[in-house]
């Protein structure tokens, strides 16, 4: 969406074209009446089932009820771990395998029918019984050390031309202020999912 609208001001302030400038308002405008109907098609039902050797996956269809696909997976072939959290409405559970293979199923927040479960109480029961079974746990990359890394190098690249052009008595130009941004989403991004984190362990 802020590509779109990138363009859009591109098109309209240095290419000076009119009918890019509409045609990628439009895009940008009938996506929003498609991605409720493209969500209904893809969104599947789960049924999770937590064994005392392994955990598995049915996945059936939410018209009928019926059984598309069933994963199973035996806790001694799985290595690790993750949890996280692409978006506000969506929550992530990515299995790695022994093998190499890893396997995401994501999940909506949103509850679509009575007889769904709390999302957050379905991962953090999925994540206690990990933890009761020795899976290790790897953290989002956020909540990472990787991540921290990133978050202090974007930082750094940051203040460098902030610091040239304070030096230089010139103003500071415009993408700055979007880079900022970003750098804020990302330490957001960061918080929260350490905070959800830590929630678990005091539980």
């Amino acid at each position: 969406m802020m590509f779109l609208g990138a363009l859009i001001g591109t098109s309209s302030k240095y290419l000076n074209s009119k009918p890019l400038t509409i045609f990628f308002a439009t895009i940008l405008i009938t996506q929003f009446f498609f991605i409720k109907r493209m969500m209904e098609y893809f969104t599947r039902a789960v049924l999770v089932r937590l064994c005392e050797d392994d955990i598995s996956f049915s996945i059936r269809n939410l018209k009928d009820d019926g059984e598309e696909h069933f994963k199973q997976y035996p806790l001694h072939d799985i290595s690790s771990y993750k949890i996280q959290f692409p978006t506000s409405r969506f929550l992530s559970l990515i299995i790695k395998l022994n093998s190499g293979r890893s396997q995401e199923f994501t999940f909506q927040k949103q509850n679509l029918s009575p007889a769904q479960s709390d999302t957050d109480n379905l991962i953090e029961t999925i994540h206690q019984y990990f933890v009761k079974h020795n899976v290790d746990f790897a953290p989002s990359f956020f909540a990472s050390k990787k991540g921290l890394y990133v978050i202090i190098s974007f930082v750094f690249l940051l203040c460098i031309p902030i610091a040239i052009a304070i030096n230089l008595d010139k103003n500071l130009p415009a993408t700055i202020f979007a880079t900022i941004v970003i750098l804020l989403q990302l330490i957001l991004r960061r918080v929260s999912d350490l905070n959800f984190y830590k929630k678990w362990k005091k539980a």
